[in-house]
């Protein structure tokens, strides 16, 4: 080669070098990498999951993770990350795919398994033709067992002809029973084998979310980066256990049953739990503007019960993380963080974690409903429960240490009084009865007219005073040819627009008082009245 053609060479040689050594500076080193969860913030729709690992930058400043092994159903727009000065995001996608490495573990798993199969299925068949075989030699003794022929047997000979047909006869069934207790064996490996290979193609299967994350910063810098996004698969809800003394003094103690379905379990993370639901965007959102509107309620309070029939499974009631659950609507913002550390499956397990122990005043009463139970309803009744952070939520009541049932506690308006609710009291009592003989009918006109009169009378059977509360109805009128007057309320309150009708007493030891109550229907007298 002449010198002009070498000099060519070399600076072709040179160029390409440097072309080289800039396409490789210009790349960012790519790590994959499981960071621990940190902490989990739970709301009461959805979850703020905190990571946190290490990252060392490139000569030239640059690096890009891949953090795995997330849940699928992330919002990339959540994502937030701590960085140090200097340092920067150059991008971040978020993507759902399969773990590489549990494909690569799967299939390691699952062509030992295919060996293990291969081996069963052959000794199997080894079996099968061994057990063909003793029954071929059983099923030939059994055809020659008689003796045929002129020939004369001793007794001798014949004995040891029939013991020799006995023997090998149960020889051969001993073995064959053998056989097919292996080979039921083999069949129960096998099945097992399958189900594992199954196993593992589900697992292979799996998806999981994964951010890929550029860095940008100084030169060989190394940073611990802690990351936290938002997940939708998990919720929590306050639950109760209330335990009322003969005083009224209620010691309630909370827990929060929480369920999470993202994949990942938290083991001993440190949880807080708040009330509300994390934000969907850093971008504040638009107020809506509050009207006040007025319609007609038949409730007798602010709030109403719901008793253990009407709600489902105390351990896991109708919200699930497969569904958004419905918020407790609280104005305040509590948050709640267990004293002792959990661990809260990633397969939608329910989890009952301890909070704390509440302490509330409470003065016992009764309520009795004469139309509907004899017996009274005993509550209750507390009201500096604002002062507690209560949330609604089940309550499993306990009086004297024997459990009551349970219920869904619905909390009233502040200022309001908060009842619980211990059941049914066999010793206050009430009846109802209409006084026939006080009641009338009569046409006037083109009217029909009515008159109607009841008689409640209430008992209280313990040797102590009890406080108590009656409550009935005066019907209301859907319809302007439907007249309803009061005639008598023996003392009561009633409320005009929903006919309500109670009475706040107080009973001796074995008192026993009368009410009595009447009211007049006029209506046209070419109809029926129904409702009465």
């Amino acid at each position: 080669m002449n010198m002009s053609l070498r000099k060519t060479a070399i600076v072709w040689c040179v160029i390409s070098i440097s072309f080289a050594c800039l396409g490789q500076a210009g790349k960012t080193e790519k790590e994959v990498v499981n960071w621990p969860i940190s902490a989990v913030t739970v709301y009461e729709s959805g979850a703020k999951v905190e990571r946190s690992g290490a990252v060392r930058l490139s000569a030239q400043g640059l690096k890009t993770i891949v953090v795995r092994g997330l849940a699928e159903e992330i919002d990339p727009a959540m994502l937030q990350l701590n960085l140090n000065e200097g340092w920067s995001l150059v991008s971040h996608v978020f993507r759902v795919s399969t773990n590489q490495a549990r494909e690569q573990e799967a299939g390691k798993e699952q062509a030992l398994i295919d060996t293990e199969i291969k081996q069963n299925r052959q000794t199997h068949a080894l079996r099968d033709a061994l057990m063909v075989t003793y029954d071929e030699e059983l099923a030939m003794i059994r055809a020659n067992r008689s003796v045929s022929g002129g020939e004369l047997l001793l007794v001798e000979d014949l004995k040891e002809h029939a013991d020799f047909w006995r023997e090998r006869v149960m020889e051969l069934q001993y073995k064959m029973l053998e056989l097919r207790m292996e080979m039921d064996a083999l069949d129960e490996e096998l099945t097992a084998l399958k189900r594992e290979h199954a196993d593992w193609d589900a697992l292979r299967s799996q998806r999981e979310g994964q951010f890929t994350l550029r860095f940008a910063g100084p030169a060989n810098g190394v940073s611990q980066i802690r990351m936290s996004y938002v997940v939708s698969r998990a919720f929590w809800r306050s639950v109760y256990d209330a335990e009322v003394d003969q005083s009224g003094a209620i010691s309630m103690r909370r827990y929060a049953l929480v369920e999470q379905n993202t994949g990942s379990d938290w083991k001993g993370v440190p949880l807080t739990f708040l009330v509300g639901n994390p934000l969907e965007s850093i971008a504040p959102p638009v107020p809506v503007q509050k009207r006040l509107t007025l319609v007609r309620s038949f409730e007798k309070d602010a709030y109403t019960w719901e008793s253990s029939d009407e709600m489902d499974d105390f351990e896991g009631f109708e919200d699930s993380a497969e569904g958004a659950p419905v918020p407790s609507g609280a104005l305040e913002r509590y948050s709640f963080i267990p004293a002792n550390s959990v661990d809260i499956s990633g397969d939608g397990t329910r989890e009952r974690v301890y909070i704390e122990d509440i302490q509330l005043k409470g003065d016992l009463s009764h309520l009795l409903l004469p139309a509907y139970s004899d017996e009274s309803y005993q509550l209750v009744n507390s009201g500096e429960w604002p002062t507690s952070n209560l949330l609604p939520g089940p309550v499993q009541v306990l009086t004297d240490g024997v459990y009551r049932g349970s219920y869904r506690m619905k909390l009233p308006a502040p200022g309001d009084t908060l009842q619980i609710p211990l059941g049914q009291d066999s010793r206050v009592r009430s009846t109802r009865q209409r006084l026939l003989d006080q009641c009338a009918s009569s046409v006037l006109g083109g009217n029909r007219k009515t008159t109607q009169t009841f008689e409640i009378r209430v008992e209280n059977q313990h040797n102590r005073s009890v406080e108590l509360r009656v409550e009935d109805a005066i019907p209301i009128s859907n319809s302007s040819d439907i007249q309803v007057e009061p005639l008598s309320l023996g003392g009561g309150d009633w409320n005009e627009n929903t006919g309500a009708l109670s009475w706040d007493l107080t009973l001796g030891p074995n008192e026993t008082r009368s009410l009595m109550f009447g009211f007049e229907v006029t209506y046209p007298r070419k109809k029926a009245l129904q409702g009465l």
